[in-house]
């Protein structure tokens, strides 16, 4: 099954803008379910973005 999680981009500023747009998405969304759903995606993006700065220090 494909997995859209494995082709997070390494780039931190693209990981930053989609966290970006995953919040504003989060606060405008008014239904649980894709609140919910939304702010699971935004975790991981964020997990990612910390992991490729952490990449950069090292």
């Amino acid at each position: 099954m494909f997995d859209a999680t494995d082709i997070a981009p390494k780039d931190p500023l693209e990981l930053a803008e989609q966290c970006m747009a995953l919040a504003s998405a989060v606060i405008h969304s008014e239904q649980a379910a894709v609140k919910e759903s939304l702010q699971f995606i935004l975790h991981e993006k964020m997990a990612a973005l910390f992991s490729a700065l952490n990449q950069l220090e090292t």
